[in-house]
């Protein structure tokens, strides 16, 4: 038997016995999926009634799952993280042992959350991630209380969902007013992970693209980018500042201000990150911005005079313009990459 064929079987062993768990239960039904969709089975809850209260699993089974102190292992893959960020039901990562006929869960989306709160965004390099579920989070025991109620959106992790979901809505249709209102209840209820609103922001403005400059709608949005950075930008990661500022080989004006507003009020923590060094090989331009921030941290980005003549860095300097403060009062901090020259000594 191929090693193939073996862990579909395996798979398909896993699905069956997981069905006929739920099945068993008295408040719950199974229902298999199409596993194209990237989801093997929903679980409905039924204790008052068909009403839609419905959990997507995901399945992994194995004929013996590794276990240790720390409790069950599993295995997240990329793929199932961005499905659970985009699901609007809750998306229940389910781990079978066969052996043992055992299963524990995690809920996906939960555990996004808790790991955006201590380590940011998800690292865009990495394709899965190990967690260890506790032992006593089995499926049997969930099925009977903790199931429900994320089955029927009860608790903070529900309503911080909700929140954000909102808050993109709110973007797509630049709805300042509501914005507003929606980024100050998520850091009310989840100030660990407030700057979730900062990447909602970010991919509204990419979505404007060129629009972003110029528009009413896109003011709303650089308004809203400017004071969510301001007051979450001492957590803000190097993949956020990145898809902020940098558009390919060029960069976006507006994400050039928002970074200068960064090193303005989080100087200590911006340039933890690493910045020049980082951006020297994607956008000298922007490196040299970054190096001469750090290099000059008392020069304020609202400084129109601001004159980095003499200062060279990614083989770049600045050759001053005439009636430099006027370019720099019309375009912000990216008028002084509009006049960087190769530095020929």
């Amino acid at each position: 038997m191929t090693t193939r064929v073996k862990a579909h079987k395996i798979g398909a062993q896993g699905h069956r016995w997981l069905a006929s768990l739920i099945e068993d239960h008295p408040d719950w039904l199974a229902r298999e999926l199409d596993t194209d969709y990237g989801i093997d089975m929903e679980a409905e809850l039924t204790e008052q009634g068909v009403r839609g209260e419905i959990l997507k699993l995901q399945i992994k089974s194995a004929e013996t799952v590794e276990r240790c102190h720390k409790g069950v292992k599993a295995v997240i893959e990329r793929k199932y993280l961005e499905y659970a960020q985009s699901c609007r039901y809750p998306v229940i990562f389910v781990v079978v042992d066969l052996t043992t006929k055992d299963s524990w869960y995690i809920w996906l989306q939960d555990w996004i959350l808790n790991y955006r709160s201590i380590h940011g965004r998800l690292n865009e390099k990495q394709d899965s991630w190990t967690h260890w579920i506790p032992a006593d989070q089995t499926m049997t025991k969930g099925l009977d209380i903790q199931l429900k109620a994320i089955a029927r959106w009860e608790g903070e992790i529900q309503l911080i969902l909700s929140l954000i979901d909102s808050l993109r809505s709110a973007a797509s249709m630049h709805n300042a007013e509501a914005m507003s209102v929606l980024i100050n209840l998520i850091a009310i209820s989840a100030p660990n992970v407030a700057d979730t609103s900062v990447d909602i922001i970010i991919k509204e403005a990419l979505r404007l693209g060129e629009r972003l400059r110029a528009t009413h709608e896109g003011n709303i949005i650089a308004d809203q980018l400017f004071k969510l950075v301001r007051q979450y930008g001492a957590r803000i990661s190097l993949s956020t500042v990145s898809e902020m500022v940098l558009r390919g080989e060029s960069y976006s004006r507006t994400g050039l201000a928002a970074l200068g507003i960064l090193y303005d009020e989080h100087p200590e923590h911006i340039a933890s990150l690493g910045l020049p060094i980082k951006f020297v090989n994607t956008n000298p331009d922007v490196a040299y911005y970054c190096a001469f921030r750090e290099a000059y941290p008392e020069i304020h980005s609202t400084n129109i005079m601001v004159n980095p003549d003499g200062f060279t860095y990614a083989g770049l300097r600045y050759v001053q313009p005439d009636m430099y403060w006027d370019k720099y009062a019309n375009r912000g901090p990216s008028a002084l990459l509009d006049y960087l020259v190769q530095d020929s000594n």
